[in-house]
């Protein structure tokens, strides 16, 4: 795992369920999801849920390419965003599985700044 200062934290976007989050976190990985977590930010506005990853140090795990850019155009300041493909990670167990061991993966050795810098990221 990175040190403490540069340990990565995560938002899922509303794409994820909370025992995502949950198998996240008994991998000692901090992350919250939207639905489970955070259920006042689900809606149309992404520019509201990346202002509040912001002010959490979170990195947003999402499929939402076009809306999210919008959004980091608005929130330059933004820590990170990782897009996940919906055809390499679909919503079902065995891709949400996938999906968990790949961020654990990212989160054990992410990209220098991510976390840190408005770092956009393609989850392979």
């Amino acid at each position: 795992m990175p040190s403490e200062d540069t340990q990565i934290r995560f938002l899922l976007d509303e794409h994820y369920p909370g025992w995502l989050a949950d198998a996240l976190v008994a991998d000692g990985i901090d992350v919250v999801a939207l639905t489970a977590h955070r259920p006042g930010l689900r809606g149309p506005d992404d520019g509201r849920v990346l202002r509040a990853a912001v002010a959490e140090g979170r990195i947003v795990v999402t499929e939402d390419v076009s809306t999210f850019s919008a959004a980091a155009s608005l929130v330059p300041d933004h820590v990170g965003i990782v897009y996940c493909h919906h055809s390499r990670f679909p919503r079902t167990r065995p891709g949400l599985e996938k999906l968990r061991k790949a961020l654990s993966a990212l989160a054990s050795d992410p990209p220098a700044g991510l976390g840190k810098h408005p770092i956009v990221w393609w989850l392979s």
